[in-house]
């Protein structure tokens, strides 16, 4: 079973050219541990290829069948490259932008513990039971926070209002910047409440899921989702000036990205792993899911606590459940937290991708003038329109070797509003989406400083190197 690629519409092939530094012959390596569970990292497969002239020509002797498909091979990409001019569009002024901001490292940060991105440029560390926080200016200490001893915090979000939600095992610990000074304001237990159980499955084994909460995500208007092995929640401001749940929504528990279009618009992009069995090979599936906000109604209320009451009525696992794992998640909590609500949402799929037997790689998503989602999958670029969810284009991304071309996995990074580039072992690729909704080529550098660059700052173009756990370099 195959699922994915629009079959109307033809792959459009790019061949990424003049590499600096670069032997693809060192590189295969490399290749292989990318497409580790797909070898099939050459664009032309020359054993097929002889196989297939070895049964159309029989009396032809191995040797000779090997040149010609060596032939086939090198003619074909001499073609590919003679079309390939097309994608190629050089702006001078452009190559001097990229040499503006990559040509040299500004500042290099070094930090106490490995540090980890909060938002518009700061970075924050969680060491020793503090949590400090950076300023986007220099990098100096910002703010610094105390934990309890027995909070084990792995994570934090900066919300609009300045308030940090951290994220622990089982509980959201938010504190409120006062004063120039943080304080706790709220510790909320993040369990199973307002969610009917669900079951696991080993094998022809059926038992109770565990509920755990997987990761949070800021999101506009002083909100937050949580996404855990049961669906996400949103959680929102209440009229106490608290957070509280405003959506409960049973979804994946694979969410990877989230992706805010607008206040009440999201993109979901979600990798579900399937396991080895008697029916064949493991294999992996990314889902991309349009979710769509409205205010909930009384009668999905109400729907939602009949269904949580008659699988409780129906559930003999459930007494020994919460009494074990969910001693708060009484018929009251659960009526509470259900007429709290504001909103629940719809979602429409617009991509899924799975090959049975075969795993892909999801190498970055960017959203380009507001309206184009593309995202990066193994060695492709998928263009699409995001709000009709139609898949526009598809580009194969090629780098040239000595007797092949060979599947460049397309790691996409935003530039502005309507350009991104691609980093090839420090060559940078900028394209430009055009108004046709083709893409160029339009600058090309080899910059020795940039290893693994990602953009730090969404409103602005600075760009950071993770150099070792507790050191960045900064492009701007």
């Amino acid at each position: 079973m195959s699922k994915g690629y629009d079959e109307k519409i033809k792959p459009e092939v790019i061949i990424l050219s003049d590499l600096k530094n670069y032997d693809i012959k060192e590189c295969e390596y490399e290749y292989e541990e990318e497409y580790e569970y797909n070898y099939e990292y050459k664009y032309y497969n020359s054993w097929r290829m002889q196989l297939k002239k070895e049964n159309e020509n029989p009396n032809k002797s191995k040797e000779e069948i090997e040149r010609e498909v060596k032939e086939e091979i090198k003619n074909n990409i001499n073609l590919l490259k003679k079309e390939n001019t097309k994608y190629y569009q050089i702006d001078d002024n452009k190559n001097k932008e990229l040499e503006k901001i990559f040509n040299q490292i500004k500042l290099k940060v070094n930090f106490n513990s490995e540090p980890r991105i909060l938002r518009n440029g700061k970075f924050y560390t969680i060491s020793q039971g503090y949590f400090t926080m950076y300023s986007d200016k220099f990098y100096k200490k910002l703010f610094e926070i105390k934990f309890e001893e027995n909070d084990k915090i792995s994570s934090a979000i900066e919300l609009d209002n300045n308030d940090i939600v951290f994220f622990s095992k089982e509980q959201l610990i938010i504190y409120r910047l006062t004063n120039e000074k943080y304080s706790l304001l709220q510790k909320i237990d993040e369990n199973r409440t307002g969610y009917y159980l669900q079951m696991d499955y080993s094998g022809c084994t059926e038992f109770p899921k565990t509920y755990y909460p997987l990761l949070i995500k800021e999101i506009s208007g002083n909100r937050f989702i949580c996404v855990s092995n049961y669906g996400f929640k949103i959680y929102g401001l209440n009229e106490k000036n608290k957070y509280s749940v405003v959506l409960l929504k049973i979804y994946y528990d694979s969410i990877k990205k989230i992706y805010e279009l607008d206040k009440d618009s999201f993109i979901f992009c979600s990798k579900i792993f399937y396991d080895a069995s008697l029916g064949g090979p493991g294999y992996n599936e990314f889902v991309f899911d349009k979710i769509q906000l409205k205010e909930i109604s009384q009668n999905e209320k109400n729907e939602k606590l009949n269904e949580i009451k008659e699988r409780l009525n129906n559930n003999y696992y459930l007494d020994k459940l919460y009494e074990e794992q969910d001693k708060k998640n009484n018929e009251i909590e659960v009526k509470n937290l259900i007429e709290s609500l504001k909103y629940s949402c719809n979602y429409n799929e617009f991509f899924e991708i799975s090959t049975r037997g075969e795993h892909h790689y999801f190498s970055g998503e960017i959203i380009l003038k507001n309206k184009y989602l593309l995202v990066g999958v193994d060695h492709n670029i998928l263009l699409f329109d995001i709000y009709s969810g139609k898949q526009l284009k598809r580009y194969e991304i090629l780098i040239e070797g000595t007797d092949n071309l060979y599947k460049q996995m397309a790691y996409i990074e935003k530039w502005n509003n309507d350009e991104f580039f691609m980093n090839i072992y420090s060559n940078i690729f900028l394209f430009r989406l055009t108004d046709e909704n083709d893409l160029k080529i339009i600058a090309n550098s080899y910059f020795k400083n940039i290893n693994n660059v990602k953009k730090l700052d969404e409103n602005n173009n600075i760009y950071y190197n993770d150099d070792n756990m507790k050191s960045v370099s900064i492009f701007y």
